[in-house]
């Protein structure tokens, strides 16, 4: 069964919790009856209440923000990843060394820096 925290996987809003879905876009599932995603109709059924006051205002909605980074759904997806990289031959030697979950979009991106330059940087720049 979907949840708030629920990633979803095509559509629209694929990659997309559904917390920060528009509600607009699960009303219209709802309306016309769009059983294609028959957990996502079931998800919306049980929280139409929450829907409808996130669509009236007294809920808020995450504000959805894009990254245009390469988006993996799951850590696990991302270290497959930085493995695959770290056994290709490169002409550059920058090769990403730990994933991390974007803040953003809720996605998990590769990055090169290790997790103490990262500190460093944040804390400089706070």
């Amino acid at each position: 069964m979907y949840n708030d925290n629920t990633i979803l996987t095509k559509g629209k809003y694929k990659f997309t919790k559904l917390c920060r879905v528009p509600p607009e876009y699960l009303v219209e599932i709802y309306n016309t009856k769009d059983k294609s995603d028959i957990e996502l109709f079931e998800y919306i059924e049980a929280n139409m209440m929450n829907i409808f006051l996130r669509l009236t205002g007294e809920i808020p909605t995450e504000k959805l923000k894009v990254c245009d980074k390469i988006y993996f759904t799951s850590e696990k997806d991302a270290k497959k990843e930085i493995n695959r990289i770290a056994l290709a031959h490169q002409k550059n030697n920058v090769k990403p060394k730990r994933a991390y979950e974007c803040q953003y979009c809720s996605g998990w991106h590769l990055t090169s820096s290790e997790i103490e330059e990262y500190k460093e940087k944040k804390q400089y720049n706070s």
